[in-house]
């Protein structure tokens, strides 16, 4: 028998960096998602009168991270459809494959960045309430019921529902990414009515822009 004392265990060794961070990014992305959806079961009984409440309950962090949940959830709605502001802004380019795919996927981001930056102008030029967290909120839920309506009248195509009942969802969700740009400049931004109604053609304006922007910047590039 050994009269050697045995060595009491150590501490665990402590988890390497990378290990650390991409705990990290997962558990924020768990929060914001469960922002995103507690977000979203309040707007989609109210589009626009809940807004202003549901933008207000979440911290700067939160609308941050629940505005680009909602641009993730619209730009898969829009990949898979080929549809919407994608097709517009690519000209039906994601026939070309794999590069297609790409240039759809950045200009549907690009289309997200410029009505933040829509949203960003129109409060620096009019004086609006807001910040860079809410400008990101503004874009994700704007092009999330037009990802929805889009992916939605695809579906309806797909089992042979077009025409004008195929498309109403699309029409829905067009309706409803007008109304959110609206209601974010004016009862969020504090912007006046009127105003904020002639902006919302600005916002989308440039959600557009920076779209097409991207497309033939990356077009250019791969083809």
């Amino acid at each position: 028998m050994s009269d050697t004392p045995e060595t009491p265990p150590g501490p665990p060794p402590p988890r390497p960096d990378y290990q650390r961070a991409a705990q990290d990014a997962m558990q924020t992305a768990q929060a914001a998602a469960k922002d995103a959806f507690a977000t979203f079961m309040k707007l989609i009984y109210n589009p626009v009168g809940a807004l202003p409440e549901a933008y207000g309950a979440l911290g700067a962090t939160q609308a941050l991270g629940v505005g680009i949940v909602f641009v993730v959830v619209a730009v898969v709605c829009l990949l898979v459809s080929g549809g919407g502001v994608m097709s517009m802004a690519t000209g039906g380019m994601l026939s070309l494959g794999f590069k297609g795919f790409l240039l759809g996927l950045a200009s549907t981001l690009g289309c997200a960045v410029g009505i933040a930056a829509g949203s960003w102008l129109s409060r620096l030029l009019f004086q609006g309430q807001g910040n860079l967290p809410f400008d990101v909120f503004i874009g994700g839920a704007t092009l999330l019921p037009l990802g929805l309506g889009t992916l939605a009248s695809y579906l309806l195509g797909v089992i042979g529902i077009g025409g004008v009942i195929g498309q109403l969802p699309l029409l829905v969700g067009g309706s409803l990414a007008v109304l959110v740009v609206f209601t974010g400049l004016a009862r969020v931004a504090g912007i006046k009515e009127g105003l904020a109604s002639y902006l919302v053609a600005l916002v989308l304006a440039v959600g557009l822009f920076v779209a097409y922007l991207v497309a033939r910047m990356l077009g250019g590039m791969m083809f």
